[in-house]
């Protein structure tokens, strides 16, 4: 009888065992549990930007990535991927595996993109928000040598010589070309946009005189502060510190400000350890010395807000300016 009990205990156990081994194979074989048994992060990780490097997006991140990578211990490398207005980056982000290796910036001119145009995201379902860090600010920039001393001198120029304004911004689809937009629909406007791959370049045509006008973020304001180029109008709710002279379009009369977001995400799926670490060490890296001094230069405010903030700021976000955009028929199919 013992003999019996001890052979039939040994059989519960080896099938207990054997039930225990099979268990912990699929545990291993699920995404989250394998990245928790491995230290993160455990090698390099890419940070992609969808603008140039050189341009405000760039110059202000860099300083940002360098302070996170301290503190992760890891290197944190830049990979630019312009195109679209930084919409071919966030397509190419969303298709990356969601193991914490490849995060990138997610900037409100991807978010608009997809209500102005066909791109193949949504920017509130399909990414893992970590963090946003600042906003942007825009103006509309012409030549110092131009005839335009005024927004209202340059407006009513454009009404009275139809097609004779080139404008250039960073890309079809980003808040300073969605301004513009309503700007020409509200004054029966109309003139050409010409889109580049980044605000850089855009302020380079302007310099070479090949656009009358750039409405851009602020790779223009060394620029605007040497005399090269005027600033007539900033798109944000009050004036700029660095340039009080700048009317807002609210003060103007125009009810226009452009959207403003600049933030991290990974691919859809990111753990959350792993998103607790590397909101941990990019929020941490806002205090850098060189990224605040970078963010003043640029004119590119701070605004910090975590994953669970962020995550319904998009939400928020994507309801009122696909709004807009389909009440103003703005889509581009």
């Amino acid at each position: 009888m013992k003999i019996a009990t001890r052979q039939w205990l040994r059989m519960e156990m080896g099938m207990v065992g054997g039930v225990c081994f099979f268990l912990l194979v699929f545990m291993l074989a699920l995404p989250g549990f394998a990245q928790a048994q491995e230290k993160y992060p455990a090698k390099s990780i890419n940070f992609v930007i969808g603008y140039p490097a050189g341009g405000t997006t760039d110059i202000c991140a860099r300083p940002l990535v360098n302070a996170a990578s301290k503190i992760l211990g890891q290197p944190v490398i830049v990979v630019n991927k312009p195109g679209g207005g930084s919409a071919v980056a966030v397509a190419l982000l969303k298709t990356e595996k969601p193991d914490g290796y490849t995060i990138g910036i997610l900037p409100s001119g991807a978010v608009l993109s997809q209500h102005m145009r066909k791109v193949p995201y949504d920017s509130a379902q399909d990414f893992t928000p970590i963090m946003q860090y600042a906003v942007y600010l825009y103006g509309l920039v012409v030549q110092s040598d131009s005839p335009w001393k005024t927004f209202k001198e340059f407006i009513d120029y454009a009404k009275a010589n139809p097609g004779k304004i080139r404008y250039a911004t960073a890309g079809a689809g980003t808040p300073q070309h969605l301004v513009m937009e309503r700007l020409a629909i509200e004054d029966k406007i109309k003139w050409t946009h010409v889109p580049f791959d980044g605000g850089g370049p855009a302020t380079t045509a302007l310099l070479g005189g090949h656009v009358e006008a750039i409405s851009q973020t602020t790779e223009w304001k060394k620029h605007v502060e040497s005399g090269r180029l005027r600033l007539l109008a900033v798109y944000g709710e009050k004036r700029m510190i660095d340039f009080p002279n700048a009317p807002t379009l609210l003060e103007l009369g125009y009810k226009i400000t452009a959207p403003s977001l600049i933030s991290i995400i990974g691919p859809k799926g990111l753990p959350p350890q792993v998103v607790d670490t590397l909101h941990g060490a990019f929020k941490k890296a806002m205090d850098d010395p060189d990224f605040i001094k970078a963010g003043n230069q640029m004119d590119q405010p701070l605004l910090y807000r975590g994953p669970q903030d962020l995550e319904k700021h998009l939400v928020q976000m994507n309801q009122e300016v696909g709004t807009l955009i389909q009440n103003l028929g703005l889509r581009k199919e």
